[in-house]
């Protein structure tokens, strides 16, 4: 038995019955040109819309049908954002990438890793702060900060090992970026990582308010601490052998 057949069965059976909203629904569906030649049945019926007035059935297909579209657009939209942002990180990776292979020590690391961050179009604040180690030897421009007050200050960073995206308090703002704090809204806190260990943080800021948010890909920032983080962990290993 097909599906129209069983839903008209329904119908018939529950004649006597008010017919439940579920069941009109169900026929309806199964019936998608049921009011063809129905003119006069359309005509009566009216749908209350927001304003306060009622609006006809065709009126309201409309307007379902133009914010699915708008809806539509804002996700192509989004999607091709992504895209584009994602085709700039590659570009800066693929930059940092080559900068560290010719980096010598430590603070060259450093000062490469910010200075070619801090060249994208997305990016208005970039700081590399590095953990503590033993006989780290660094110059007096690279920031260095106690495992302890990092792992208070940036809990999620260490307890998830990867980029946290999002606003955070002024307070933290104002240590990431001391010199260039000033109108940063939102922030990308990335984990410089090798083997589970946390080596240094990576420290982006926007102007806008939601660019870095919790749905934002961090792909790219991800992929950028592990690479940071095995220059590091062999430069470490260099200089203590």
């Amino acid at each position: 038995m097909n599906t129209d057949a069983t839903a008209a069965e329904q119908i018939d059976d529950d004649s006597e019955d008010e017919l439940s909203v579920d069941q009109v629904a169900s026929y309806l569906k199964n019936h998608p040109d049921f009011f063809i030649d129905k003119d006069e049945l359309l005509a009566d019926i009216s749908l209350p819309h927001e304003s306060g007035k009622a609006i006809s059935l065709l009126e309201r297909q409309v307007t379902i049908l133009r914010d699915r579209g708008i809806e539509a657009r804002q996700k192509l939209n989004n999607l091709l954002e992504n895209a584009r942002n994602n085709d700039q990180l590659f570009d800066t990776t693929r930059s940092l990438v080559l900068a560290l292979l010719r980096a010598e020590n430590v603070t060259e690391i450093s000062d490469v890793t910010q200075d070619q961050l801090a060249n994208h179009t997305s990016i208005d604040a970039c700081e590399v702060i590095l953990v503590q180690q033993d006989n780290l030897q660094v110059s007096d421009a690279v920031r260095t900060e106690s495992h302890e007050f990092l792992q208070d200050e940036f809990s999620d960073v260490f307890r998830l090992k990867r980029t946290h995206c999002g606003a955070i308090e002024e307070e933290k703002i104002n240590y990431l970026f001391p010199s260039g704090s000033k109108g940063i809204q939102s922030t990308a806190l990335c984990p410089v990582i090798h083997n589970s260990e946390i080596l240094a943080l990576l420290a982006f800021g926007n102007k806008e308010e939601n660019y870095f948010n919790v749905n934002l890909d961090t792909l790219f920032l991800d992929f950028i601490g592990h690479v940071v983080g095995a220059v590091l962990h062999k430069q470490f290993t260099d200089s203590s052998s």
